[in-house]
């Protein structure tokens, strides 16, 4: 499966002029016959809550735009349900169906004043790739994307909006992720607008390695053919889950969110020999 990732620059808060220019870069980059063509998280409204809570329609616009291009897309929108909305990333066929929505489990900052952070995974099956979507601050934890990997993920694919001067923990995440699980990672950020955000959009293979990347910050595009032989190969020369003693890691579920004073769990450190 070939995937397209379009380090895309947005204007806060404004709609129309976003909208315009991601169907000028869809209908572009999808003339590349990529399979997956991905955008970057709350590409359309931004971050300006205000407007974000007028644009209703994101998820249609995109499905139109799918079946426009005659390409599946994935994008990380604003969703509104009732009067609750959600940072939210989510995959349109070619037809313009929607297959699959993931709301952002991680919220960070001013997102957790407007935003209902999501509760569940979810696997969207896709030209015989599992295809998982988790977001932007969601790369830190483990404790999701380990759970995706099991779940059957080949690929991991973050839209984010990662912001500037941290671009190595940025790819360190995304390579951590791969490696750990021995999958794909895409890390999809935002190129600079009126916000600076650190670029470094890439992909990383099941060894944990980047395969390409976008050196700097500025709009740019990136593709790479994703090989489920090559994550079946990276995983029978490094057989980690062979090594795996979850018999072990139960003893210390107790320490695994924790809070470090062991006192509160009527532990105490070791003692000096």
């Amino acid at each position: 499966m070939k995937i397209g990732l379009v380090q895309l620059s947005v204007t806060e808060g404004e709609i129309e002029k976003n909208r315009a220019h991601i169907r000028e870069l869809a209908l572009a980059y999808a003339k590349r016959e990529v399979d997956l063509l991905c955008f970057p998280e709350l590409c359309v409204s931004g971050y300006d809550f205000s407007r974000a809570a007028d644009s209703q329609d994101e998820n249609l616009f995109f499905s139109a735009l799918a079946k426009e291009c005659n390409t599946a897309i994935l994008a990380g929108i604003c969703v509104k349900e009732g009067h609750t909305y959600y940072d939210a990333s989510c995959i349109w066929d070619e037809a313009g169906r929607l297959l699959g929505e993931y709301k952002k489990i991680h919220l960070w900052d001013k997102e957790c004043e407007f935003f209902t952070r999501g509760e569940e995974l979810i696997l969207v099956p896709y030209r015989d790739f599992q295809i998982g979507m988790l977001i932007c601050a969601d790369m830190r934890f483990f404790e999701i994307s380990t759970p995706l990997a099991n779940m059957g993920a080949d690929v991991i694919i973050y839209p984010s909006a990662w912001i500037d001067g941290y671009k190595e923990l940025f790819h360190l995440c995304a390579r951590m992720r791969a490696a750990e699980n021995q999958i794909y990672t895409a890390a999809l950020n935002r190129a600079s607008g009126d916000v600076r955000y650190c670029g470094g959009t890439a992909v990383m293979g099941p060894s944990g390695d980047v395969l390409c990347a976008l050196e700097d910050d500025a709009e740019g595009y990136v593709e790479m053919l994703l090989s489920k032989q090559e994550i079946q190969t990276v995983r029978d020369s490094l057989e980690w889950d062979s090594l795996k003693l979850p018999q072990i890691y139960k003893k210390y579920e107790t320490y695994k969110y924790a809070d470090k004073d062991l006192e509160n769990y009527g532990l105490s450190t070791a003692k000096p020999l």
